[in-house]
């Protein structure tokens, strides 16, 4: 333990590794959805734990956001500095989340006509995937607000519900930020304020657990669809930023753990520390798995957490250099593929709905689940590439023409693709 603390870090600014968990998000994201729609059946088959892994890549993604988006924050009040401009933060983010969207919205929902008419709950007909006609569904999914309306709830781009939870966790965070200043005004500590406003968002969020695991129990299996998912006022609530602010908010922790690190001179972590943080992750997503299924989604997000602490903080070397974990994270496939993952996610699902709606998938069984793998990773990642270069690139260029500033730090939010 004797080299674990050093004098001056060299991690705090970019932060190896991330887009690396990106690309696994999104890849999981990809698959779990094959087996959602085009595998079904493998749902509840010998791939069944593989399948609801897969589905903790959205997890991933909420706590990369409230990780990264958070720390400007924590890291300004910690060294007593400014907030970050707020004008600023909320150009970013409209940048960052609408130009692609609405790009890919306009070709899969209007010109293609791969996107739920109705709802998830709907299944895979022509009656339910196809072209959006409906001006005001068109103008409610174009500007995200369509699961704030019950009978709009999961139409349009089948992943856009995350979306409207994302913007609304954006809206959230500054205001968790002024309450933190507030509360350190009163004398609350720093470190206090700051895990104050996240810890209210898990309860908040572990009590509509509670109460909708509760309520969907005493439901058949179709009823508790639409409870969660179909066009109700129980779903608005469900698919909801409320519903998952425990993810973003256990992201925001890490993030205070990780400037409270930065801020005491933290350069090196011996790899034995990093390692045992990856095995209580690895403990937490198993309890969940085998055990406590029902709260799998919050231990895998408790999880993700910790795992994102291990990947970030500093190699047990006297330079500050990456760990291990970011290295491998590093390598270029994985990084490219996080580069481009939010196009990867608002792409995917339109595809595997158009291979399904023009008989053009595998099958159904294990064996083709990797090729129809393989068939929608070939045609999602030129599509994401070209839709990254052409729309999202340009975008987040305009954010340097905001404001211009001597030092800024990099801009390293992400959301849920």
């Amino acid at each position: 333990m004797q080299d674990t603390i050093a004098a001056r870090p060299s991690w705090g600014h970019r932060l190896g590794g991330i887009e690396g968990l990106r690309g696994i998000a999104a890849v999981s994201v990809v698959f779990y959805h094959l087996g959602l729609t085009a595998s079904f059946h493998l749902l509840t088959g010998p791939l069944e734990v593989a399948f609801t892994l897969f589905n903790q890549g959205l997890t991933l993604f909420f706590v990369l956001s409230g990780f990264l988006l958070y720390r400007p924050f924590a890291s300004a009040i910690m060294q007593g500095k400014p907030l970050p401009s707020i004008r600023r933060y909320a150009y970013n983010r409209l940048l960052r989340i609408y130009p692609v969207y609405i790009v890919i919205f306009v070709v899969t929902g209007i010109l293609v006509g791969a996107v739920y008419l109705k709802g998830s709950t709907h299944g895979f007909g022509p009656d339910n995937i196809g072209r959006l006609t409906d001006p005001l569904k068109i103008a409610a999914n174009a500007l995200l607000v369509q699961m704030f309306i019950p009978q709009y709830v999961m139409s349009g781009l089948p992943v856009s519900w995350s979306l409207t939870a994302e913007i609304t966790f954006y809206f959230v965070l500054p205001l968790v930020a002024v309450l933190a200043l507030w509360r350190i005004r009163k004398g609350t500590n720093k470190t206090s304020a700051l895990v104050w406003g996240p810890l209210v968002m898990v309860v908040v969020s572990l009590g509509i657990a509670a109460w909708s695991d509760d309520a969907a129990s005493r439901m058949g299996s179709d009823e508790a669809g639409e409870f969660r998912f179909g066009q109700t006022v129980s779903a608005v609530l469900l698919r909801s930023f409320l519903a998952h602010a425990d993810l973003f908010a256990y992201g925001m922790l890490a993030a205070v753990a990780v400037v409270l690190l930065h801020q005491r001179g933290v350069q090196r972590v011996h790899t034995g520390i990093k390692a045992a943080i990856v095995f209580g992750a690895a403990l937490l997503v198993f309890i969940g798995v085998v055990l406590a299924r029902p709260a799998l989604s919050h231990l895998s997000g408790v999880a993700a957490a910790l795992v994102l602490v291990a990947v970030v903080l500093p190699s047990s070397s006297r330079n500050g250099s990456l760990n291990r974990a970011a290295r491998v994270l590093e390598w270029l496939p994985f990084r490219f593929t996080g580069v481009i993952s939010y196009s990867i996610y608002l792409w995917h699902l339109p595809i595997i709905f158009w291979l399904i709606t023009h008989h053009r998938t595998f099958g159904q069984d294990s064996i083709s689940v990797a090729l129809n793998g393989l068939l929608v990773l070939a045609i999602t990642l030129p599509l994401s590439a070209l839709t990254y270069y052409a729309v999202e690139r340009p975008a987040m260029k305009l954010k340097k023409s905001m404001v211009k500033t001597k030092k800024a730090e990099p801009d390293l939010a992400t959301i849920p693709r």
